[in-house]
């Protein structure tokens, strides 16, 4: 049998590292890629103690150029899943948001999905079973103050999500968003501090998500799933 391929962003921590690792127990050859070598380095070496196999790519998704040249590199290989888990967050308000603060949160939460669907997509037509999963955010479901820019790149990668999931259908390639309440990351606590442990989201728990959505059966999908704690208060 010819072992599947997931190409997983933001892959050295978080999410990322979660989501890796667990298709990475399920028998994927994951295509880890980020900005910073010894954090990928150090999953990838989790998942070879585990029996798993991995491939490092160190670059900015935001740089067009980059992107095609790592999907060039496969030519043939068909790519299974491509999780576009990489973000950034902004704690800022319109008045305070630069020129260059809103094109890095745009760049990485939503242009870098963007040129990875795309320049993925000819690997993944290749898969008898393929799925793109953009990691979004609450903030693209509920409205918050002080995240103007952050938010709008959630909720323009919501959109990217449902139009290329019906552009895909034909050819039965799922597009799904999967927003998570805050979770346990290292991008969160640095943004929030002094939040309660017990109302967020454990990575292992959205991977374990990650893995149902692309094992579902071939044809079939499920769209715009939110998962957060019960005990989170995220207001109207």
């Amino acid at each position: 049998m010819t072992q599947k391929t997931a190409v997983v962003t933001g892959a050295g921590s978080g999410m990322g590292r979660s989501i890796s690792l667990q298709l990475a127990s399920e028998g994927f050859h994951i295509v880890l890629v980020g900005k910073t070598e010894s954090k990928l380095l150090k999953v990838a070496d989790e998942i070879s103690e585990s029996g798993g196999s991995s491939t490092v790519k160190t670059m900015n998704i935001t740089e067009a150029d980059k992107v095609k040249a790592m999907a060039d590199e496969l030519a043939d290989t068909a790519v299974d899943v491509l999780v576009n888990c990489a973000g950034d967050w902004l704690i800022k308000t319109m008045d305070e948001t630069t020129d260059t603060d809103l094109d890095h949160i745009l760049g990485v939460n939503l242009r870098a999905p963007y040129l990875l669907s795309r320049d993925f997509l000819p690997h993944l037509r290749k898969s008898d079973n393929a799925s793109i999963i953009n990691i979004g955010s609450m903030a693209a479901v509920n409205s918050f103050g002080g995240i103007s820019a952050y938010t709008a790149a959630k909720t323009g990668l919501r959109g990217l999500t449902g139009s290329l999931a019906d552009e895909l259908r034909p050819e039965l390639i799922r597009v799904v968003m999967l927003s998570p309440t805050p979770a346990n990351t290292p991008m969160r606590w640095d943004a929030s501090p002094d939040m309660d442990p017990k109302m967020l989201v454990e990575p292992e728990t959205i991977a374990h998500i990650v893995s149902v959505i692309v094992n579902l059966p071939k044809g079939i999908t499920v769209s715009d799933i939110t998962l957060g704690s019960m005990l989170l208060e995220m207001g109207d």
